[in-house]
């Protein structure tokens, strides 16, 4: 008896539904796909429960009449494919014809559509990938989908979803995308019939960028353009002092498409060599018009990744236009005062710091174009401590004996020992103990916020503002209290108390990049863990600080209380590296 046998139809299409329909977010994705190579000029999407009830997407576009609409649901139909030869040759977002079908097998859906100057319209249903026959109806021109109550029958997928704010965060995060890929169309967002963002055409991409990331941005923002045989690219790049602490503010737009390709990264890494802090990444919104015969989008069936057919010449082009940006604009890179290295390794003086880059900068600038050379850097001060000579100095120790400690490259404390010495990292060791202080005062209910006289207003994307929603309970916990106030900002009413040396916006902005990977982290305690974590590290003293004789006392004091889980820090690195006497003598050849 054979073993092998055909799967069933709806089988079939339930494989394709786990490979592009993954969440609400996914089935948005395809159908904005197809409005958009509809010729749309207006997409609205209109979401219930994070488009888990009802995720419903309507367009102005060319419409399909009863003949079309009999065989949208059908595995691999499509209008935008006719042979084999296209497939290198891509003009549109959508051509699989396998997304209308997966997101039928999981769902109950719906099309109404009517072609522009037909009298009527027609409607199609299918329930679990079960068809129903197709009807006449009116309609106004265009299409609408609706998709209800999507995974109903894949309970197990269901179960992988997350809140309500999470899921919303990703939807944001898609018609973000498109709104700035498509600045002629006009795209609404509505969630439980409250308006998240309506964006009427614009001509300009720069005032999109405005809606999503602040006037601020656009006072910032170089444009850039390059025109080369079969390939065209223009955007625009912000300065590096309007930097970011992850790589999220990169968007790349191939030919309308979003997408991620690593040797663009690298040149737009590359380009900015050298005028960025370590772990600092800048802003860049890039949009590549090439011709489709040079790229292949089919090799991922969410087409965020492509291949080209010359990548290092992809390569080159970006990194010449990015370059040619920062040195050709007004704002350029400048030999900064001797004092600026040390005051960016004193990071507890960050903001000082960047308000210092920024000033240079914009000085700069405006000497620049009134045609003088910046010569008067020294007039702006600081108060940040000038070096200091490493100093010695003795610590109190277990057997009443006075022992040594001090620190070097600002960055480990030598500690003296009965029978030999510690390197201590500073930055790990107080890692820890302050994980273990924040878990202490959470088991024992201890408050951990302080109010602030002046709550802080902070305006975030639509992804940004859904993913904190999404945590308010949980930070909230651990002393950080937001309120949401108007669509895309948030209000802090209470900070951390051992966060208190830190800026309110600076540690949202770094806690949103350090969570965007942890799509998979769920449940309470995985979430307060990685949250605590967060903090600790953020709330430690780093690499590269100066510390004064009595903070080292009290470090290293704080160390004894907790010894027993000093060895590591959270992330599992080594706090200490302990060195026998008996080790040395054998290394200096005296045994």
């Amino acid at each position: 008896m054979s073993q092998i046998k055909i799967l069933p139809v709806s089988v079939i299409n339930k494989i394709a539904a786990g490979e592009v329909i993954d969440r609400p977010a996914s089935v948005v994705k395809e159908l904005i796909e197809n409005a958009i190579d509809a010729k749309a000029t207006r997409i609205d999407t209109y979401l219930e429960d994070g488009g888990r009830k009802l995720i419903r997407v309507s367009d102005d576009g060319v419409g399909m009449d009863a003949e079309d609409l009999a065989l949208a649901f059908q595995s691999h139909a499509t209008s935008k494919l006719h042979d084999a030869d296209e497939l290198f040759a891509i003009h549109t977002l959508g051509f699989r014809g396998e997304a209308l079908p997966s997101i039928g097998a999981v769902s109950h859906a719906s099309i109404i559509s009517r072609v522009k100057g037909a009298m009527n319209g027609a409607e199609i249903k299918i329930d679990g990938g079960v068809l129903s026959e197709v009807k006449e109806r009116g309609a106004p021109e265009g299409t609408q989908v609706d998709v209800r109550d999507l995974f109903f029958n894949t309970p197990v997928r269901k179960k992988f979803l997350r809140t309500i704010p999470t899921e919303m965060a990703y939807i944001s995060e898609v018609l973000t995308k498109f709104s700035l890929s498509y600045p002629a169309i006009h795209f609404t967002l509505m969630h439980n019939n409250r308006t998240v963002f309506n964006l009427p055409a614009v001509q300009d991409t720069a005032e999109r960028i405005v809606t999503f990331f602040g006037e601020e941005m656009r006072k910032h923002l170089i444009p850039i353009f390059l025109r080369e045989e079969m390939f065209t690219l223009s955007g625009y790049i912000a300065p590096p002092f309007f930097d970011k602490s992850n790589a999220r503010m990169q968007f790349i737009v191939l030919n309308g498409r979003y997408i991620k390709d690593n040797a663009i990264f690298r040149a737009i890494s590359e380009a900015y060599h050298g005028k960025l802090m370590h772990k600092r990444y800048p802003i860049v919104f890039l949009f590549l018009q090439m011709e489709p015969s040079e790229v292949d989008v089919n090799v991922h069936p969410t087409k965020i990744e492509v291949r080209f057919r010359n990548t290092s010449a992809i390569y080159n082009y970006v990194l010449s236009a990015v370059r040619e940006g920062l040195n050709k604009s007004t704002i350029k890179t400048i030999s900064v005062p001797t004092t600026l290295p040390r005051l960016e390794r004193e990071t507890a003086k960050t903001e000082e710091v960047d308000l210092i880059k920024k000033t240079l900068w914009e000085r700069f600038s405006a000497e620049k174009a009134e045609g003088e050379m910046p010569g008067r850097y020294g007039e702006i001060q600081t108060n940040i401590k000038a070096d200091k000579k490493e100093e010695a100095f003795a610590v109190e120790g277990s057997n009443k004996n006075r022992r040594t400690c001090f620190q070097i490259h600002n960055a480990f404390i030598i500690e003296e020992t009965d029978n030999g010495l510690n390197i201590i990292d500073q930055h790990a060791l107080h890692e820890i103990i302050l994980y273990h202080e924040i878990e202490r005062s959470l088991h024992a209910s201890k408050s951990l916020s302080q109010r602030l006289l002046i709550p802080e207003m902070v305006e975030l994307s639509p992804k940004d503002f859904f993913s904190i929603i999404s945590l308010k309970e949980y930070l909230g916990t651990l002393g950080l209290e937001v309120e949401e106030f108007g669509q895309h900002t948030i209000v802090i009413r209470a900070f951390p108390q051992i966060l208190k040396h830190l800026n309110a916006k600076d540690f949202v902005e770094n806690l949103l990049a350090e969570l965007g990977a942890e799509d998979s982290l769920k449940g309470k305690d995985k979430i307060l863990n990685k949250l605590i974590n967060i903090m600790a590290c953020r709330g430690a003293v780093k690499a590269g600080q100066r510390l004064e004789p009595q903070e080292i006392e009290e470090l290293l004091e704080k160390k004894k209380s907790i010894n027993a889980y000093t060895n590591n820090c959270p992330h599992g690195r080594p706090t200490t590296l302990y060195f026998s006497l008996d080790e040395l003598q054998k290394q200096f050849k005296r045994k």
